[in-house]
């Protein structure tokens, strides 16, 4: 595993570090520690949610400084892989865990040798140890050696010297496997960072002016689907929905809004086909930086199957979009009952 692990690394930094011969722009590597802890999302976890993770990963940045990429999101951006390891310090239930991640950091704010920046990742991790009937019936936080890792991490970054940087970061970590097996509770563990990044050549930030604040309205229609794991044993289904958002922008990188989603979920079909059928309006926060959207909606269980989340009147959607210059616009959602998540899929659409 360290030796794929390696090599993987090393034709990350390479490929990105190529990247300067295309456009402007500079790359960075860095080392990162964390340490944290999990928090136990229902009674019958607590037992094996008191240890603190810990880990470290390597991290292969780009920073383009060009007019077009700063048009992405009208900030300048890091964007990047990162591999790294995380032991849950349970070795005999929760094991470790090894990933590989894709992110995209934008700089919220920057005074001279300061930045303020907000980092998303997306990848899939290997685990050490998960859910068995008879070997490890604890463990319902994982049921999939291959799971999704997701990951929101504000930092303060500090320019020591032209080429050396730290930065601090506090970070929000998830694992699931998305609804693909059951147990599927996933485990969400904060944590604490410190980081050490060195710049292949010294940055120097042109400026660009932003375009002028609208205050204006847009709707986005779009469709989502994945498959789910079937509680009846017959494998895993289609879970397909489409959805309808009206929104309204009320700074740059601020939009609110208003919709409705329908899901037709076939692992929930039981007898005839309206059984899998959910309706559910919400309303619904766009943190967008020019074509990227991260969107979260609290929404409503107005129509669900009745043994379906009894308990539950309400869940989340978080999206990440990406929206090209025609309007049409794709991404990956993931919804989730709380702090448990129920399955991660893939969104397209269009915006008005």
């Amino acid at each position: 595993m360290s030796k794929y692990l390696f090599l993987m690394l090393t034709s990350l930094i390479w490929l990105i570090s190529g990247q300067e011969s295309l456009s402007q722009g500079v790359s960075r590597i860095g080392l990162e520690g964390q340490s944290g802890w999990i928090i136990p999302h229902s009674p019958e976890l607590i037992p094996i949610s008191q240890s603190h993770p810990y880990g470290i990963q390597w991290t292969a940045e780009y920073l383009p400084l060009n007019q077009s990429a700063w048009e992405n999101c009208n900030c300048f951006y890091y964007w990047g892989g990162s591999i790294g390891y995380t032991s849950f310090n349970n070795p005999a239930v929760l094991g470790d865990a090894y990933f590989l991640s894709l992110f995209f950091e934008p700089i919220l704010w920057r005074r001279k040798d300061w930045q303020v920046s907000l980092k998303g990742a997306i990848g899939t991790t290997y685990l050490t140890r998960v859910y068995d009937v008879n070997n490890n019936p604890q463990n319902t936080f994982f049921s999939s050696p291959l799971s999704f890792l997701l990951a929101i991490n504000p930092k303060i970054n500090y320019q020591v010297s032209d080429n050396w940087s730290v930065n601090f970061g506090i970070n929000y970590n998830h694992i699931s496997n998305g609804g693909q097996r059951q147990p599927n509770r996933g485990m969400n563990f904060p944590a604490v960072s410190l980081g050490l990044s060195y710049w292949f050549i010294d940055n120097d930030f042109p400026e660009f002016e932003k375009p002028p604040f609208e205050s204006r309205h847009a709707l986005i229609l779009e469709g989502f689907g994945t498959f789910r794991d079937n509680p009846e044993g017959s494998g895993r289904l289609p879970s397909m929905g489409i959805a309808a958002d009206l929104i309204y922008a009320i700074s740059r990188i601020n939009n609110l809004g208003i919709g409705l989603e329908s899901t037709w979920d076939q692992s929930l079909h039981i007898a005839e086909p309206e059984s899998g059928l959910l309706l559910a309006p919400f309303i619904s926060h766009h943190l967008t930086f020019g074509k990227i959207d991260f969107s979260q909606r609290m929404v409503y269980y107005l129509k669900k199957p009745e043994k379906y989340q009894e308990d539950k009147l309400f869940y989340q959607r978080y999206t990440l979009s990406y929206q090209f210059n025609s309007g049409f616009r794709m991404g990956a959602d993931m919804k989730v009952h709380g702090h448990v998540a129920e399955n991660i899929g893939f969104s397209a659409g269009w915006r008005f």
